[in-house]
C-alpha cells in the first residue's frame, strides 16, 4: 500500500539528474525541486511491524528491512530516527501529511542552525486554538529545518515526548552535524486520523 504523487514527466527528472552531475553547487535545490515531484509516503515491511516512510526513501528502508527484517542505525551505514504513532499521534500526522506535501524523508543533523530554525518557525503568533503546542517538520535541529517547514497544533505532551526521543536516538545511533537521516514512522496504523482538536487520543501511553 502506497501513496504516491508523481506529476510531473520523467525529461524533468532526466534534466534534474544531468545538472546534478554537471554543476554540483546545485545539488540541494535540484533535490528539493525532485521530492516535491515524488512527494508521498510508502509502507515498507509485515503488518505486524509496518513503518511509514517518505516515498523518496522507501527503496532505502525496504533493503535494510529486508536484510535484517527490522530497522537498525548500522544498515549499509544508514542511520534512523523512528517516530512512534503509537505515542505521537498527531506528530506523526504532521510528519506523514509533510512528506505528501513534498518534505523530505531524509534530513541532515545541524544543531548550529538549531536556534536560527526556530526563530523562523513555530513562532508566538502561530494559532493554537485547542491549547496545544507548535510542532515542526522537517526538525528544527536539522539543515532543512527554519522557514518552510509543516506547521501543526499538536498536544503538549507529544512535543515533549518527541523531544526526548530525537534526543536519544542522536545518540543511540551515533547521528552528529552533518550526518544524514532517515526519519520512519512506527505503528503508521495510529496516525492520527485528522488535526488536533484539544484531545491528546494518545494520553494514556505517558511520555515517552
Amino acid at each position: 500500500m502506497a501513496t504516491k504523487t508523481r506529476s510531473g514527466a520523467l525529461l524533468f527528472a532526466a534534466i534534474a539528474v544531468v545538472t546534478v552531475v554537471a554543476i554540483p553547487e546545485l545539488r540541494v535545490k535540484v533535490t528539493d525541486l525532485v521530492e516535491g515531484i515524488t512527494g508521498g509516503t510508502e509502507l515498507v515491511g509485515e503488518v505486524e511491524t509496518q513503518f511509514m516512510v517518505a516515498a523518496s526513501a522507501a527503496s532505502q528502508v525496504r533493503k535494510c528491512v529486508s536484510q535484517r527484517n527490522t530497522l537498525d542505525q548500522d544498515c549499509d551505514d544508514l542511520k534512523f530516527v523512528m517516530i512512534d504513532a503509537q505515542r505521537m499521534p498527531f506528530i506523526a500526522r504532521n510528519i506523514s501529511t509533510a512528506w505528501k506535501a513534498g518534505k523530505p524523508g531524509v534530513l541532515t543533523k545541524d544543531s548550529t542552525r538549531e536556534s536560527v530554525n526556530r526563530r523562523q518557525v513555530c513562532r508566538p503568533s502561530f494559532p493554537r486554538p485547542n491549547g496545544g503546542q507548535c510542532d515542526e517538520f522537517p526538525f528544527a535541529s536539522t539543515r532543512q529545518g527554519g522557514e518552510g517547514a509543516q506547521e501543526h497544533e499538536v498536544p503538549a505532551r507529544e512535543n515533549r515526548c518527541q523531544g526526548g526521543t530525537l534526543g536519544r536516538r542522536y545518540d543511540a545511533a551515533g547521528i552528529r552535524d552533518g550526518d544524514d537521516f532517515l526519519v520512519v514512522i512506527t505503528h503508521p496504523s495510529k496516525i492520527a486520523p485528522g488535526p488536533y482538536q484539544g484531545v491528546d487520543i494518545a494520553k494514556e501511553r505517558g511520555d515517552c
